[in-house]
C-alpha cells in the first residue's frame, strides 16, 4: 500500500462501514461522495486553510463539479486510502483529483474529481485563485 501511495502528500483513511454498503452488497455510490469530502477537507488542512493560527480566511473554497470513476466495488470489511493531489489551477478554480485504494485488494477503486472555486461572502462572487493559495499548493505539493 505504502508503494501506491508514496506520490500522494495529502492521505485519507476511511475505515468503511457496514451501513456503508446498499442492497447490492458493496459500498453505494454515494459513500465515495462523503469520503471524497473528506479527504478534499483533509487537503485544506494539509494547505492551513483552517488552521486556528488564520483566524479568518480571505475567501472560501466552495465545491463547484465533481465527478467520480468507479473502478472495483468495495464491500465491508476494508480500509480506503485517499490520496489528493492538485492537478491542475486555473484562472478561477483548483482541480483536484482523489484516488481511492482498497487495503484489502492492493489496488484503485475510483477517482474522484473535485473543481474548488475560491468564493468572497462579502461580495458574494466568485474570484480569481488567490496568489498565495497558488503558492500555498506549490509548497504542499513541492513543485
Amino acid at each position: 500500500m505504502k508503494e501506491l501511495l508514496k506520490e500522494y502528500k495529502v492521505i485519507s483513511t476511511i475505515k468503511v462501514q457496514w451501513g456503508d454498503m446498499d442492497a447490492m452488497q458493496h459500498v453505494n455510490n454515494v459513500v465515495y461522495v462523503k469520503w471524497g469530502e473528506t479527504a478534499r477537507i483533509d487537503y485544506f488542512f494539509a494547505l492551513g486553510l483552517f488552521s486556528p493560527e488564520k483566524k479568518q480566511i480571505k475567501f472560501a473554497p466552495i465545491l463547484g463539479f465533481q465527478s467520480i470513476k468507479y473502478i472495483v466495488p468495495v464491500i465491508y470489511p476494508d480500509t480506503i486510502h485517499i490520496g489528493t493531489k492538485m492537478e491542475e489551477i486555473k484562472t478561477d478554480r483548483i482541480i483536484l483529483k482523489s484516488f481511492y485504494y482498497s487495503e484489502n485488494m492492493g489496488k484503485l477503486v475510483a477517482i474522484k474529481t473535485q473543481e474548488i472555486i475560491p468564493f468572497d461572502y462579502k461580495s458574494q462572487m466568485k474570484i480569481p485563485v488567490p496568489k498565495e493559495l497558488i503558492i500555498e499548493i506549490n509548497n504542499l505539493e513541492g513543485l
